[in-house]
């Protein structure tokens, strides 16, 4: 679960990275239900900043999008991994744990929520991704959750390059793997289906795996 408790060590980790290494500055891998939609956003913003390759290698769903969003490199190895829904606000309770707040009869709720609705646009827009995904989220009951496949991640801008950031890598990364930007395009979005299958592969191996692809294809 995400949570601002994360925000702390997530920052740490990432501070100092060096955003011209490769395969990349730094490598995020998910696999996280969702949690605290504003703490993911302030990850994702310090994931932008490290200019972070982000890939989900088991599920990422709610509020886990927001942190995939902050990549400047995002990959999914397989078709129903992402899940998205509509902003809900939750609060706890001692005894019961944690209830939803009903913004239609609460009004401070549904100011609340709409400063939160306001903060997601907004991200979404700064990290480069196109007024539809938001759309697709806002016209999902926050109740459910819609799975989404491949090729519409794809359609939302959802998974792929940063154009800025692609713009700024793809000649070194094309002179140093001697292959076209296409083809290093290619190799590093097939990185999750090849390098993520085994979920018992520890991080460094993901990372020997990726360099792999990378200089060979394979």
């Amino acid at each position: 679960m995400i949570t601002e408790k994360a925000v702390p060590g997530v920052r740490r980790a990432l501070e100092g990275v060096d955003p011209g290494r490769f395969p990349a500055s730094a490598i995020v891998l998910l696999d996280s239900p969702g949690g605290d939609g504003l703490a993911a956003i302030e990850i994702g913003r310090i994931v932008r900043a490290a200019k972070a390759h982000v890939f989900v290698r088991g599920r990422c769903a709610s509020g886990c999008v927001y942190v995939l969003a902050g990549g400047v490199v995002r990959g999914v190895g397989r078709d129903k991994a992402i899940g998205i829904h509509r902003a809900r606000l939750t609060t706890f309770v001692k005894g019961i744990g944690v209830v939803d707040l009903n913004a239609a009869s609460n009004t401070n709720a549904a100011a609340a929520l709409e400063i939160g609705n306001r903060r997601s646009r907004e991200y979404f827009s700064d990290m480069g991704l196109p007024d539809a995904f938001y759309a697709a989220m806002a016209a999902t009951p926050a109740e459910g959750m819609r799975y989404l496949d491949l090729d519409e991640l794809a359609a939302l801008g959802l998974v792929g390059f940063d154009a800025d950031y692609l713009a700024s890598r793809g000649p070194s990364a094309a002179k140093i793997y001697r292959i076209s930007e296409q083809e290093y395009v290619r190799r590093t979005l097939a990185m999750p289906a090849k390098c993520l299958a085994d979920p018992a592969s520890t991080p460094h191996e993901v990372v020997r795996c990726y360099r792999q692809v990378l200089r060979t294809g394979e």
